[in-house]
């Protein structure tokens, strides 16, 4: 016989697993499949989400019980390693393979969890991705080795800036500057110097949120949608006035 569980605990394992899906890069949708998903398993018979670029809130019913709860989610990152786990975690959950208790630790582990690689192989590997599009830019070998250092340098601030809990805007304007800079500098060693500049910012391109974005309004969340496209913006807006900052300082 299925264990019968109380509403108040479906309800923050469910709003759990959707916090977690929320700040880690999934989009509106999905992060309410998950929330549904988890407090259905656990016994819930009706869900109702709502979601927005900074809460997360739910309605589950079980007969005659109701319980309604909100989370604040301030930040939405990328993680796609803990998106993954966080399927595997709700499969399971599914199959009845754990327990409310057990689900709780699995998902308190899944939260905890570091990530595969450190910051100085990420940053490194990034450069060598801006690199890689000075290549395939027309980009000789020379841009291919500024863009690399360039972008590593401005990837290392960035790090360094979202540690620190600058916000978007902040955090893309300086390292635009600064990967610009560093690849502006050394554009007499290239013959391709416009190549290697405009690669050396494509890491601060926000890709998820754009995409996010458009399946946000494809699947008629509209506001949220909004939401995404206007932070993607904003980004880029920073990353435009990094990039005349640093041209103007190196004349061009």
């Amino acid at each position: 016989m299925k264990a019968i569980y109380a509403l108040t605990d479906i309800l923050t394992l469910a709003l759990k697993a959707g916090l977690l899906a929320h700040q880690s890069g999934a989009g509106t949708h999905r992060t309410s499949l998950i929330i549904q998903r988890t407090a259905k398993a656990l016994g819930a018979v009706q869900v109702e989400v709502i979601i927005s670029s900074t809460n997360i809130g739910a309605t589950i019913e079980r007969e005659h019980e109701r319980e309604t709860g909100f989370r604040k989610a301030p930040h939405m990152g990328v993680n796609f390693s803990l998106l993954t786990s966080l399927d595997d975690w709700l499969l399971a959950l599914e199959k009845d393979q754990l327990n409310a208790d057990d689900a709780q630790l699995a998902l308190d582990k899944i939260a905890q969890a570091k990530g595969h690689y450190p910051r100085s192989v990420v940053t490194l590997f990034v450069g060598l991705s801006c690199g890689a599009f000075a290549a395939l830019f027309g980009g000789d070998t020379a841009a291919i080795l500024i863009t690399t250092l360039g972008a590593s340098v401005g990837m290392a601030v960035r790090f360094q800036l979202v540690l620190q809990h600058f916000k978007p805007f902040v955090f893309a304007s300086v390292a635009s500057f600064v990967a610009l800079l560093c690849t502006g500098l050394l554009r007499d060693f290239t013959s391709t110097p416009d190549t290697a500049m405009a690669a050396s910012v494509l890491f601060l391109i926000p890709g998820v949120p754009l995409i996010n974005g458009a399946s946000d309004l494809l699947n008629a969340n509209y506001l949220n949608g909004i939401v995404r496209f206007t932070m993607s913006a904003v980004i880029i807006l920073g990353i435009a006035i990094g990039i005349s900052l640093a041209l103007r300082i190196l004349g061009i």
